[in-house]
């Protein structure tokens, strides 16, 4: 459950954090001087960036770029007020050189977003917090606009305008800190709901996990992240038993598939996984289980490093009507004889051929217990051998 949430927050890191020195920075300079709001708000910066580095260590970088881009707008600022001549007023020069830097980021949004897919290491989907990020931008870009905008207006119309604008200022400020308030609160609420989700591990081609994304939104994002699954073979004498998937299944609707399949959760082992597995479908307990190989597939909407199980039918194992509904018993003559009528399941075709390189199927023998993956090994170097001469 503890890296659950050390990879939620990671996903969904708050975007305010980004941005919290530069706000701070703001409402100090306006009523305390930049000299003051430099003091204040440069520790914070250096304070966070040593937060994040020991608490979201794989997301360092990403707020490394926001923490170098608060100490430019500062020093581009800064700049500006050592000239002999004033461009704009000088209690408006860091809200106006942050909304013109804001401007840029809208404006060159997909190429920043290239930029930092390359910098940024893919360890975890970065998508959420790319898209977070400009949430808050385009909140605090309007809220500058209109406070710059309304202070001009102001300043030219009105005379003896002073108790307009420490209104309007004060104003400004509660604006800001209502937004960072508001964006603490839905980040921690967003993170509560997300903890009851189910998430499903990232792994890459060697089956190493990388990270993590919540199901739903790997199904309907359109990379296709490879997810750890596995699948379990029930035989008895010579037969398997395989299921139907169901018509909306989102990857093999209405082909026959392995009878337990299923996502391995995040912070679950593939054991586990199993048994919780075979629980929940046939509400089979001390189930018994052996490993027979992995591989990797394809399919529509992921891409699936599945972990192969078989298991034999013990006399304990009762298969109620109910759970027979979608499932069928098939020999190895009947399977061979639909194999391409496109009935079966991409990871189905995949399985049956580990399975007959296996031998199981032939000798109609199969123990499950620890030393038969033993059995199984011997089983298939024969068969490899055998092929071969």
């Amino acid at each position: 459950m503890q890296t659950l949430r050390k990879q939620i927050k990671e996903s969904f890191f708050n975007p305010v954090l980004h941005f919290l020195p530069l706000l701070i920075f703001l409402v100090v300079d306006d009523f305390y001087g930049m000299s003051l709001g430099w003091k204040i708000s440069f520790p914070i910066a250096l304070g966070l960036l040593v937060y994040v580095y020991f608490v979201y260590n794989r997301i360092f970088t990403w707020h490394l770029i926001f923490t170098l881009l608060f100490v430019a707008i500062s020093i581009v600022a800064g700049l500006e007020t050592l000239l002999p001549f004033k461009l704009v007023d000088n209690a408006l020069i860091y809200e106006i050189v942050v909304l013109f830097s804001l401007f840029v980021f809208l404006i060159f949004k997909k190429q920043i977003r290239k930029v930092i897919s390359g910098v940024i290491s893919n360890l975890i989907p970065m998508s959420n917090n790319f898209n977070e990020l400009y949430r808050v931008i385009w909140a605090l870009f309007a809220v500058l606009f209109i406070y710059v905008s309304a202070y001009f207006i102001i300043n030219a119309t009105i005379k003896n305008d002073l108790l307009y604008l420490n209104f309007l200022q004060n104003l400004y400020v509660c604006v800001l800190l209502f937004l960072a308030m508001y964006e603490i609160l839905r980040v921690q609420i967003i993170r509560a709901k997300l903890i009851k989700e189910e998430w499903w591990p990232i792994v890459s081609s060697q089956g190493k996990i990388i990270g993590s994304i919540q199901h739903l939104t790997s199904l309907n994002d359109e990379r296709k992240y490879m997810h750890p699954v596995v699948h379990v073979l029930l035989i008895d004498k010579s037969m398997v038993l395989l299921k139907k998937r169901p018509s909306n299944d989102p990857e093999s609707p209405g082909l026959w598939d392995s009878s337990i399949s299923n996502h391995v959760k995040m912070g679950e082992t593939i054991e586990k996984c199993v048994e919780r597995s075979a629980e929940e479908k046939y509400a089979l307990n001390n189930f018994r289980f052996m490993y027979l190989s992995n591989y990797t597939v394809e399919g529509k909407n992921e891409k699936q490093y599945a972990f192969l199980f078989v298991s034999c039918l013990q006399a304990e194992y009762k298969l109620s009507n109910s759970t027979l509904e979608q499932t069928k018993w098939w020999t190895q003559r009947q399977i061979e004889d639909n194999l391409k009528d496109g009935i079966f399941s991409e990871n189905f075709k995949i399985e049956f051929d580990l399975l007959q390189r296996s031998g199981l199927l032939e000798s109609g023998k199969c123990e499950c217990s620890c030393r038969m993956r033993d059995v199984i090994y011997q089983q298939t170097n024969a068969v490899d051998k055998s092929g071969l001469n």
